[in-house]
């Protein structure tokens, strides 16, 4: 049996089916082609800012409340997410309420009624007030970091927004931004569960059929010319601890190198034995914790690593944290790390067989982000993927040339001083 079925209605509707007979629940996953990266500056947040009022009423359910409700009814749960290239509207459903949840979807994204949108306006602005600390300032690593890697461009922009934008987001701006956006050609319905194919695609032919596409849009491209060389950004704040963020830059996610960037992140972060959780924790006790994780678009991404440190171990752990990345350069991954860190990641992927929403992101965001990926596939070049590769791999991208760092604390002079001077001498040269 394939592992996904591809359908696609006349007005540009796309389907994926992902049988999974084994289950006694259903997850139905919508996935519209609009986030962070397709706003005008001046409307930063207006894509998360949209996906709230999604929920805010619609033709058939006069509030949030009765909309939830009516989720609950068949099993469900609904919930939503926002991120630069998607937003995603899903629920767990019982399979026998099939028909119900595609109804209840065509109604939140066809027929919202854009109810209350002070009341949501607020609610947003309590968010957002989570990347700021009491003087107005910006503290989040991530927003930080992007704006680093993509100045003056929507991809460096905080997907929530700011106080000033969200302000002048009104009822006729989200109008026109959803009625731009939210398009036939542009959503993606996967199912996954004990759903059958055919059943699947007349339900939604039956719900979304009807809708008319209109002109599609487009998005600005990532910036040819970057900033090169290592760049920080250093923000105090009155923390007992110093939070810290290294990225570097990686290609987008069609890049024939994706799968071996990938397995260098659970190298470094994933496991017990990960050499950043193994040296700067276990070892040297820098840390509490310390995590590696990839934000891979269509056309760029980045590697960042983030960690927390008392004052005093900010010098040290940047020097021990550049001798991790020297040495994964520098040296040939052991066989039997490199072995055990692949069974890892193969014994995950056989379990995601039982994750209903491991598999929509798989093949239903796969789809929308031209991405589409085989677990046979993933299991079989892994197992092709060897130390030599890896080195290479880690050479081009843990270089100096794409290298960015914001640190976020009780920082001193002091400190901003002698972490340049190792951003400067890191060694990490680029190769020729």
């Amino acid at each position: 049996m394939p592992e996904y079925y591809v359908d696609q209605l006349a007005n540009g509707v796309r389907l994926v089916t992902v049988p999974m007979p084994h289950l006694h629940s259903a997850e139905l996953v919508c996935s519209m082609a609009v986030g962070g990266r397709c706003e005008p500056i001046e409307l930063s947040g207006i894509s998360h800012f949209l996906e709230h009022m999604i929920f805010r009423g619609t033709a058939e359910y006069s509030t949030s409340t009765e909309l939830e409700r009516a989720f609950e009814a068949i099993g469900g749960s609904v919930n939503a997410s926002t991120d630069v290239e998607t937003t995603c509207f899903h629920s767990h459903i019982h399979p026998d309420y099939l028909a119900e949840g595609v109804a209840l979807f065509a109604s939140m994204l066809r027929r919202p009624k854009f109810n209350e949108i002070d009341t949501e306006r607020r609610i947003i602005l309590e968010e957002a007030r989570e990347d700021f600390n009491e003087d107005g300032v910006q503290i989040n690593h991530d927003n930080l970091m992007v704006s680093l890697l993509w100045p003056n461009h929507p991809l460096g922009e905080s997907l929530i927004g700011s106080p000033e934008t969200l302000h002048g987001i009104d009822l006729s701006k989200l109008k026109t931004y959803y009625s731009s956006w939210y398009l036939p050609q542009n959503l993606v319905i996967c199912a996954c569960g004990p759903v059958e194919r055919t059943q699947f695609h007349h339900l939604v032919k039956l719900e979304f059929g009807d809708w008319s596409a209109g002109e599609q849009l487009t998005i600005l491209p990532t910036p040819d010319k970057v900033e090169e060389g290592p760049e920080s950004c250093w923000v105090l704040d009155s923390d007992s601890q110093i939070g810290l963020q290294l990225a570097f830059r990686l290609p987008g996610r069609p890049d024939e190198r994706t799968l071996a960037i990938r397995l260098l992140r659970r190298i470094l972060s994933w496991g017990g034995g990960a050499r950043l959780s193994l040296r700067l924790r276990e070892e040297l006790g820098l840390t509490y914790s310390v995590e590696a994780n990839c934000s891979l678009l269509d056309d760029a991404g980045y590697m960042a690593i983030d960690l927390s440190v008392a004052p005093e171990n900010l010098q040290p752990a940047i020097v021990e944290l550049f001798k991790i990345l020297v040495d994964l350069r520098d040296q040939l991954i052991p066989d039997e790390e490199l072995a055990a860190v692949v069974k890892s990641y193969l014994f995950d992927l056989e379990f995601s067989r039982d994750q209903s929403e491991a598999m929509a992101v798989r093949y239903g965001w796969g789809l929308q982000a031209n991405y589409i990926r085989t677990l046979e596939q993933d299991c079989r070049e892994l197992q092709q993927l060897t130390s030599v590769y890896l080195q290479q791999v880690a050479r081009e991208v843990f270089c100096q040339q794409g290298l960015k760092l914001v640190v976020v604390g009780p920082w001193s002079d002091a400190d901003r001083q002698l972490v340049d001077y190792h951003l400067e001498n890191s060694g990490l040269k680029c190769p020729v």
